[in-house]
Formats: C-alpha cells, structure tokens, sequence
C-alpha cells in the first residue's frame, strides 16, 4: 500500500493533562427504525409530563430521534413538529435494522 503525505493525517496530543467533557446527551439521530408503542403519544415541549403538548405522535407515522436525555426522546416527525417524547413510549424497531 502506498501512502502520500495528503493521505496521512497527523494527531497532535496535549503536553499537559486535559480534563474530561462533560457528558452531552447521546445523539441517537435515525430516520427509521424507531416506532411509537401505543397508538399515539403526546410530544411535549420540555423534558415534562405536566409541560404544554406541541403535537401528536400517531403510530406508524415517520420521525426521528436527535437526543436521548433523562428518560426523554427529542423527536421530530415528517410534519416538522418537534419535541420531547418519554422514552418508554417509543422503541427501536429491531425488524427494520439492517
């Protein structure tokens, strides 16, 4: 194999300690194959149950998932309505994977 000097990227460490990230939520962005278990649940525009619904998220509909946080999805469906969803009420659909 043959390596030109535009090929090898170079990695440059710190000479002294960095300290670590804080954690950022988990990216968890899909198109598919994410799935709503019951047959519609409410999209809230906070991490809250008790917080003001934006819209509905019907079974079968399409979405997708950007962030999983605290026991909470932000979602956005194909109609652009965006928001927090409990985690517990949609799922991976695992007959879809590749």
């Amino acid at each position: 194999m043959c390596y030109s000097p535009a090929s090898i990227e170079a990695t440059v460490l710190p000479s002294h300690p960095v300290a670590p990230r804080p954690s950022l939520p988990r990216a968890a962005s899909r198109p598919a194959p994410w799935i709503v278990s019951p047959l519609a649940v409410a999209i809230h525009a906070r991490q809250d149950a008790e917080s003001k619904p934006v819209g509905l998220l019907r079974r079968n509909e399409p979405f997708t998932v950007q962030v999983s946080a605290d026991g909470w999805r932000h979602v956005t469906t194909a109609a652009g309505v965006t928001g927090w969803v409990e985690s517990r009420q949609i799922r991976c659909d695992d007959r879809q994977r590749p």
